[in-house]
């Protein structure tokens, strides 16, 4: 079919951009203001499907003609944003966080941004609020789709008889499939890799096709229309953050777009007019920079104040992003286009792009190799001296592959002294795993070893079955089988005769920190019921005892370390750079045990068993007014918000004095307590 100029298709552009943009920057009601990229993925395949059959169908295309078309389009745009993200990042931005952005420049510029941030969407994956380069995870998407896609259209028209929609429709089916099924199993990969979203493309691209007659009746017409921008419109005020996505939710936004294109093939409606407007059309013709400028701001002006934007701010940074996508409208992306473009000659074209993406990926690749540069600032090398990250990584890593073993029975890593056989198990998860550091060396002292069993994300409490098969697949309970393993390791066991348990407490209270949210059960039998996190933890915690006691196991509960009002990193090295005081951020000790009060109740209802010990390191993490320490001696206590460094592991490390005093005695042997300088409060 011929390709004319729509109006309208702008104007559901200005829809789609206006929703991302209204989403990210945490508008009220914008809740599911991400589908505007579900909204441009069917844009794009409807254009650039009717320009590519066009060319074909006059024997005019080329695919050299249809990449430095996407040349023009894209990179004009594109590489000012990456140039202005890396400067900036440059000068405001904590060592880590650089070093990623470096990583996500280089992939940017390759267009393979979406498989790194698919990747990185883990247990040490940095908040999308420090990704100033997340949103371009869309693009690359495209990108890889019209890599094959037009030589896909070129072999359907020459070798099988121009039978497009035939052919297309399979792989429409089978992406839309693997949506659904990537989100039950990898719903990471669903949302960010192009096999799931592929049947959104294609569903422009059936538009294109001219496989459905276009309409004759108005009445028809402005139903589809209204329909479609309900959809849309739908999805994106009833659709949150909690909306299982793409999958089949994908398909109102997906669909509502379809019919407002639709809807205006030869011909218009109400809708349509009003899309057609010279505001919204405007608004359309920026959306690709508004799009790219957008996300980089935000990001940057969040990492800075630390905190949710106010309306103010909000209004100044749209306003904003609307002065400096049109300034890169007129005086960047035009330019590139049209009948007589800034560099004419498709090969010179070429030349520069590649020398572009070169020296762009170099630049990424440098900040990323030079581990985020932390001489930039005396900041960077303050949090330096306290970065165990690969440790930390290694160390997950160790457990992931050693969760297995647990659940058959195998023994645990052996922290401490290597001298003397375990006598102590110190369970629980990545908190108890920080925690080791100061246990083993506080246990070197004593000439103590014991077992490390962690599982990171799950509470070490026992669960009871019939809880556990009302809530099964929930996070919260994936942990049993470890734990069961741990309770058998312990019965097979008998030296081991003292069990450390230490975690996230209020995490696993709260359900904060889940996909879940706050979790809610169901009783199998009696009467019905309803328990909340903080009473299923309780159950939990007081059966775990039990079992414990009854296996003849002294029981040591360590209460939770603080947790801060931002990353520890971010905290300190904003801080650095603009001289803001960042205190009011940081948790007080009166607001830690109101937060953590049910925890502290039962802990001291549990302390008053004889063969049960309550030890309490959060005390030593608060300063002489109250407030929790982010720094001691300018070494940083905290990796992130919440987990421990190494060196505050140490620093707390000494409330267990009296503990490995009590094992030690209780083995009836001299007790050996070495001097170490890794204590930085003198003690020994």
């Amino acid at each position: 079919m011929k390709l004319e100029y729509r109006a309208d298709i702008d104007g559901i552009r200005a829809i789609a951009v206006l929703t991302v943009i209204f989403f990210h920057a945490d508008i009220p009601g914008f809740t599911g203001g991400f589908v505007g990229v579900d909204v441009f993925f069917v844009i794009s395949g409807f254009l650039i499907t009717s320009i590519i059959l066009q060319e074909i169908e006059s024997g005019k295309f080329s695919i050299g003609r249809f990449y430095e078309r996407r040349v023009r389009r894209i990179f004009p745009a594109l590489f000012p944003v990456i140039a202005f993200t890396v400067v900036a990042g440059l000068f405001i931005l904590d060592y880590k966080t650089f070093k990623k952005l470096g990583q996500s420049v280089t992939s940017t510029t390759l267009f393979a941004s979406n498989i790194l941030f698919w990747k990185d969407a883990g247990y040490f994956d940095a908040p999308s609020a420090q990704k100033p380069l997340l949103h371009t995870w869309s693009l690359a998407v495209e990108e890889q789709f019209y890599i094959f896609f037009p030589l896909l259209l070129v072999a359907i028209n020459r070798f099988l008889g121009k039978r497009y929609f035939l052919y297309l429709i399979p792989i429409a089916v089978l992406s839309f499939l693997t949506s659904i099924w990537s989100l039950s199993s990898q719903p990471d990969a669903a949302f960010y890799l192009v096999q799931s979203r592929t049947w959104e493309l294609l569903t422009g691209s059936f538009l294109a096709l001219g496989v459905i007659p276009p309409l004759r009746s108005r009445l028809i017409r402005n139903g589809l229309s209204i329909a479609g921008i309900a959809l849309i419109f739908y999805s994106v005020f009833f659709y949150s953050r909690f909306t299982a996505f793409p999958g089949i939710n994908a398909i109102a936004p997906v669909l509502g777009t379809a019919l407002l294109i639709y809807s205006g093939i030869g011909g218009t409606s109400g809708i349509g007019r009003l899309l057609s407007s010279k505001p919204v059309v405007y608004t359309g013709l920026l959306s690709y920079s508004l799009y790219l400028w957008h996300w980089p701001l935000i990001v940057f002006l969040k990492y800075l104040t630390l905190r949710s934007l106010n309306p103010l701010e909000i209004s100044g940074l749209i306003l904003l992003t609307f002065i400096i996508s049109a300034l890169s409208l007129k005086f960047i992306e035009r330019p590139f286009r049209g009948n007589q473009p800034a560099i004419p000659e498709r090969k010179t074209l070429f030349t520069l792009a590649a020398a572009i993406m070169v020296i762009a990926s170099a630049t990424g690749l440098a900040i990323h190799l030079q581990n985020g540069m932390p001489y930039r600032s005396g900041a960077n090398a303050a949090i330096l001296k306290s970065d165990h990250e690969q440790e930390w990584k290694n160390a997950i890593k160790t457990e992931q592959n050693l969760i297995p073993e647990i659940c058959k029975g195998n023994a645990p890593p052996v922290i401490g002294s290597g001298r003397n056989a375990p006598v102590f198990l110190l369970w629980g998860d990545s908190h108890a795993r920080e925690l080791s550091v100061g246990i083993a060396e506080k246990a070197r002292q004593y000439e103590l070893s014991g077992f490390l069993a962690t599982n990171s994300g799950a509470p070490p409490v026992i669960i009871d079955d019939n809880d556990t098969k009302v809530l099964k697949g929930t996070r919260f309970f994936n942990g049993k089988p470890f734990n069961d393993g741990v309770v058998s390791f312990l019965k097979s066991h008998p030296e081991v005769k003292t069990v450390i348990i230490s975690c996230r407490w209020s995490m696993y209270a709260e359900g904060s920190g889940h996909e879940d949210g706050p979790l809610t059960w169901h009783a199998k039998s009696g009467p019905s019921c309803l328990k909340s996190n903080a009473e299923l933890l309780k159950d939990g915690i007081v059966r775990t005892v039990n079992i414990l006691h009854g296996l003849g196991r002294n029981i040591v509960l360590v209460s939770d370390n603080p947790e801060l009002g931002g990353d520890a990193l971010r905290l300190f090295c904003v801080s650095s750079l603009t001289g803001a005081n960042y205190d009011n951020l940081m948790p007080t000790l009166d607001h830690y045990r109101k937060s953590d009060q049910a925890m502290y109740e039962l802990f001291g209802t549990l302390a008053q068993r004889p063969y049960v010990t309550v030890v309490s390191p959060e005390k030593l993490l608060f300063d002489s007014k109250g407030k929790a320490m982010l720094t001691n001696n300018n070494i940083m206590l905290y990796n992130d918000d919440n987990h421990l460094s190494h060196y505050g592991s140490i620093l707390v490390a000494s409330v267990f004095d009296d503990l490995f005093k009590k094992i030690g005695c209780s083995l009836q042997k001299p007790l050996i307590h070495r001097t170490t300088t890794n204590n930085d409060n003198g003690e020994s």
